[in-house]
């Protein structure tokens, strides 16, 4: 039985000067990671989709709007 650590490994970087990796994080950047996230796109996707069936539906059923206030 393997039992599982809670503490995470550290990364140990080559060259801990290099000017790529010192860069602080901006407000830009949280925003860019945070749109670019696959579970948001996937998300927006799938309702986006849905938004096309509600209102594809709306037009060729002339009442689907009593239909679906009845329901």
């Amino acid at each position: 039985m393997k039992y599982s650590t809670f503490s995470r490994e550290r990364l140990i970087l080559a060259d801990p000067m290099d000017a790529r990796l010192c860069r602080k994080a901006t407000a830009w950047d949280h925003i860019v990671a945070a749109l670019t996230d696959p579970e948001l796109i996937a998300l927006t996707v799938f309702c986006a989709l849905g938004l096309a069936v509600t209102v594809g539906l709306c037009f060729l059923i002339p009442s689907f709007g009593e239909i679906v206030t009845s329901l």
